[in-house]
């Protein structure tokens, strides 16, 4: 009745099973999810982060209006409720911004971009 399995067979179970395990645990603690939406939505997508303060963040990015929204879940009953919304449209055509000396500024990438090309 009961079929016996080898101990080979045993051990590769348990082996797939702990990397499985090892796979759902290390994940990031984020998801990003992009639908079809019901209306062709493919420029949309959202990106849930980190629980910090009994606050869920959620992230709605709609790519064809090139805006960027920024929700709040309170998971002690407060809801959805939005904190912020910003347009990265003219972002994008900034060379450098901030004064932060993290990583080379834009204009010397550009230049040792065109030595290569030339």
């Amino acid at each position: 009745m009961f079929k016996k399995y080898g101990l080979n067979t045993v051990l590769l179970g348990i082996v797939i099973v702990l990397l499985v395990l090892i796979l759902i645990k290390t994940s990031p603690d984020y998801v990003v999810a992009q639908g079809d939406g019901g209306a062709s939505a493919k420029h949309v997508f959202g990106v849930v982060g980190n629980r910090a303060n009994n606050r869920e963040p959620f992230y709605l990015v709609d790519t064809r209006q090139e805006v960027i929204m920024a929700y709040e879940y309170g998971v002690q009953g407060d809801g959805l409720g939005l904190v912020s919304v910003r347009s990265y449209k003219y972002d994008k055509l900034l060379k450098q911004y901030g004064q932060s000396n993290f990583g080379p500024k834009v204009d010397k990438i550009k230049k040792e971009i065109r030595k290569v090309i030339k």
